[in-house]
C-alpha cells in the first residue's frame, strides 16, 4: 500500500498549491456486504490511484456507490449513492470502479452481488504518512452533507 500511495504522491507532486507539495490518498471500505462475507473480491488489492482530474482542483471528498458485480465477475453498474461534494466525484470514481477485475472469494458462489462501497479522496499533510493518517480520520465521518 505504501508503495500506491507513493506513486500517488510523486504523480501529485507536480500539482502545487502556494509552492506546496500536494499529498494524497484514497481509502476503500467495503460498506455492504463486508469484505470477509463478499462472494466477488477485487483481484488486485491495492489502493486506487487519486484521479488527476480531482488533483488538479484541489478536490477532496467521499462518495457511496453501488456496484452490481454479475456472475461472471464483471462490474454491471455503478450508481452514485450520496457523495461530497455532491456529485464532482462520480465520473473518476465511475472510472476506477469500472476497472477493477473480481474474482470469486473462497467458498463464494457465482451469482450476481450487489455490493455498497465507499471511495474517500484524502490531500494534505506533510507527508504520505500524514495524507494516509488524514483519510483514515475521514473515513470515519459521514458521507453526506
Amino acid at each position: 500500500m505504501a508503495k500506491v500511495v507513493l506513486l500517488i504522491v510523486l504523480s501529485l507532486q507536480c500539482f502545487t498549491v502556494s509552492a506546496q507539495t500536494l499529498f494524497g490518498d484514497v481509502k476503500l471500505t467495503h460498506l455492504q456486504p463486508t469484505e470477509e462475507k463478499a462472494n466477488w473480491l477485487r483481484k488486485k488489492q491495492v489502493t486506487p490511484k487519486y484521479p488527476i482530474s480531482l488533483a488538479k482542483k484541489g478536490i477532496a471528498g467521499c462518495g457511496i456507490f453501488k456496484v452490481v458485480v454479475n456472475d461472471k465477475g464483471k462490474t454491471d453498474s455503478v450508481e452514485l449513492i450520496q457523495s461530497v461534494p455532491e456529485k464532482v466525484i462520480y465520473r473518476p470514481s465511475k472510472k476506477i470502479i469500472r476497472k477493477w477485475n473480481w474474482v470469486q472469494a473462497q467458498n463464494g458462489n457465482p451469482v450476481a452481488e450487489e455490493k455498497l462501497i465507499r471511495l474517500d479522496f484524502c490531500l494534505g499533510g506533510n507527508s504520505v504518512e500524514e495524507a494516509e493518517a488524514i483519510c483514515l480520520k475521514q473515513s470515519q465521518y459521514r458521507c453526506s452533507i
